[in-house]
């Protein structure tokens, strides 16, 4: 219940390594492969600086269901982001060369 999630695999991960980035470890480095909200979240995602492609990890996640601290490599740019929102961006482990 509290502490960090282990991940089991085989729930919401494909074959290429896809998964949402609430799932995603801690300190890994990520790419972000797609967002499955509507336009105004994709927008709003867009707005804040956060676009398909750009390199991203996930600094702290609260306790207690609380939001996730996403950092930016890409840009330089960090921000909380409730669940239901983390739930919706899909990332894929970055390779060594990006």
């Amino acid at each position: 219940m509290f502490g960090k999630k282990e991940y089991q695999p085989g729930l919401g991960q494909d074959k290429e390594g896809t998964r949402s980035l609430l799932e995603a470890d801690e300190g890994q480095v990520y790419q972000i492969v797609e967002i499955k909200g509507g336009p105004g979240l994709s927008r709003r995602l867009m707005a804040l600086g956060f676009h398909r492609g750009d390199l991203i990890t996930l600094d702290v996640e609260a306790i207690m269901n609380g939001p996730v601290l996403v950092k930016n490599l890409t840009n330089d740019t960090r921000i909380a982001l409730g669940r239901g929102i983390a739930r919706k961006i899909l990332v894929k482990p970055a390779s060594k060369n990006e």
